[in-house]
């Protein structure tokens, strides 16, 4: 902990040097286009005039466009969903007015409101949901809408969904994608956006900030800010500018949050977002369609999976890594309706009966060398990771606790880019956590592995009977027939994916969102976060006191 506090303070006084540069955009807030040398006075202009300054961590370097990827929760400042989560992570009405599905359950219908309005003023028709659903499904985004059949405008306010099969999850779908105008979306679309959300796009100084302008045609509440403008900084640098008043809100992580900030307040959001190693499940020797190899001869092995699961002490990290900001996670899916209780760990850190676990499974360090061994494999593989808050020192966490058992693990940064020729082969520390069932499919059904999106399963995991049961909550009447079915696939008895069963992934802890604000920032009543954030779902409650 020693080093991470030091590697912070040496960032944090670089990143003060350099925030003012960064920030030279964002700092002219007044409505005159004053500049001042005081971030206190700065920070009194952008209050007296409604204005307000988020710093956002990763900047979409594709651009804004909802038919090619959801942009996470900047999705919501600019476009309108058929669906949307309310602040539970249940599902409410956006666009749509009301829906149902047919007794087949293959099509399903949705109204949608008749006074809604992009902001260039052209009305929003069921003709810009068929395209945008239509477009998506075509381009290839990260959201797989493979399972539709057609889309078909019935008349200027109906829309039908025909699915291949049927899918009681399909809601998902119908609350992840911002819908685009059919008249408007052409080649520049993604550096010009025009939606039909609380927000009007202004303008994108690359690499610096994008500005937004509360759209006063807004069907919903109408946001309380008049003028939001969201700069891209790492954490330390946006930490300083919170500090220095040039920022008005930021996320940070939690050994930043021990410090006492003169006007500023901390508020720390409890979330779904969960970080765990996912491993490979096959033994070596096959490849994937592209040539990458396929399994690991240590990870195939259960006992070290077992081992793994029950010796980790996951309370060290919560407190060690997230300085108390999370929660321990021994399943992945702690606060979702469909776990199975059954399948917690209620006691980890267990080292000793770890140890027990791969003596019985016939691991031994047979030529003395501190690393056990089975019929001449070294326990030795390597733990990818992408750069972000706390995964680095989570994945050294979990190199000491197997280097107590004597399996080598060594710990490797990768940008996603370059992980995917490793990713089947290797073990991988992901964050997940959507709030969206069909998330199960993606983790543990085989249908999901070596298909478009490399991480869906990625440790190629086969399980008849679980794939038995994924299949039956899909085709369940609603997701609430479907709890049944998605906890017998985690465990039902005799086997399962979770740690009770196969073991597929070591869970560890779900990550809190921490954010510094002023202290005269009332951001109202956020969404349950899940992986990613979803700061702005509720973006138009924010309001200065």
């Amino acid at each position: 902990m020693i080093l991470k506090k030091l590697k912070k303070s040496m960032s944090l006084m670089l990143a003060i040097s350099l925030t003012a540069a960064v920030l030279v955009g964002c700092s002219n807030t007044g409505s005159k286009g004053e500049k001042s040398s005081s971030g206190s006075q700065v920070k009194d202009e952008r209050k007296a005039n409604n204005e307000l300054v988020v710093a956002v961590a990763s900047e979409p370097e594709a651009g804004f466009d909802a038919t090619t990827g959801g942009h996470g929760s900047m999705t919501r400042v600019f476009f309108s969903s058929l669906f949307k989560r309310d602040k539970e992570l249940g599902m409410e009405n956006d666009l749509a007015t009301e829906y149902k599905v047919s007794d087949d359950k293959l099509t399903w219908t949705v109204k949608i409101r008749e006074d809604v309005k992009f902001t260039d003023g052209e009305p929003l028709t069921s003709e810009d949901v068929v395209y945008t659903y239509e477009t998506a499904k075509e381009s290839g985004s990260e959201i797989d809408l493979t399972m539709l059949e057609n889309i078909t405008a019935v008349d200027k306010y109906t829309i039908d969904f025909k699915l291949k099969e049927p899918q009681s999850t399909f809601m998902e779908k119908l609350a992840y994608l911002g819908i685009v105008p059919k008249h408007a979306h052409g080649s520049d679309f993604s550096d010009n956006p025009i939606g039909s959300g609380p927000f009007k796009f202004v303008q994108w100084d690359k690499g610096q900030q994008v500005i937004a302008e509360k759209n006063k045609d807004y069907y919903g509440d109408e946001a309380e800010v008049d003028k939001l403008t969201m700069v891209f900084l790492d954490t330390d640098a946006a930490y300083a500018a919170v500090k220095s008043g040039d920022v008005d809100m930021a996320s940070i992580t939690g050994d930043l949050a021990g410090e006492k900030v003169e006007g500023t307040k901390i508020v720390n959001l409890d979330t779904i977002e969960t970080f765990g190693v996912e491993f490979p499940m096959q033994k070596s020797g096959e490849k994937d369609k592209d040539g990458n190899p396929i399994g690991n001869d240590v990870t195939s092995d259960e006992s070290i999976r077992k081992a793994l699961n029950i010796a980790v002490d996951r309370e060290s990290i919560v407190e060690g890594v997230l300085d108390g900001y999370g929660t321990v996670s021994t399943t992945g899916l702690e606060k979702m309706p469909w776990l199975n209780e059954e399948t917690i760990i209620k006691e980890d850190g267990k080292v000793d009966e770890a140890k027990e676990i791969l003596k019985d499974g016939g691991w031994e360090d047979t030529n003395s060398d501190g690393t056990i061994d089975k019929d001449g494999v070294e326990a030795e593989f390597k733990l990818l990771y992408t750069d972000g808050k706390y995964r680095q020192e989570i994945g050294l966490a979990f190199v000491e606790v197997a280097k107590e058992l004597g399996i080598k693990v060594n710990l490797e940064m990768k940008t996603w880019d370059n992980i995917v020729d490793e990713i089947h082969s290797e073990a991988v520390l992901f964050g997940f956590g959507s709030g969206d069932p069909s998330e199960l499919y993606n983790l543990y059904s085989s249908k999901a592995a070596g298909g478009g999106i490399p991480w869906d399963n990625a440790g190629y995991y086969k399980n008849k009977t679980v794939d038995s049961y994924i299949d039956k909550a899909f085709a369940s009447e609603n997701e609430e027939e479907a709890l049944e079915f998605w906890k017998k696939a985690q465990w039902d008895g005799t086997t399962g994916f979770s740690n009770k069963g196969d073991a597929t992934y070591a869970w560890l802890v779900n990550v809190n969102h921490v954010y510094i604000m002023s202290e005269d920032l009332d951001i109202g009543t956020p969404v349950v976060q899940p992986h990613g954030g979803r700061i702005f779902d509720n973006v138009t409650e924010w309001s200065w006191k």
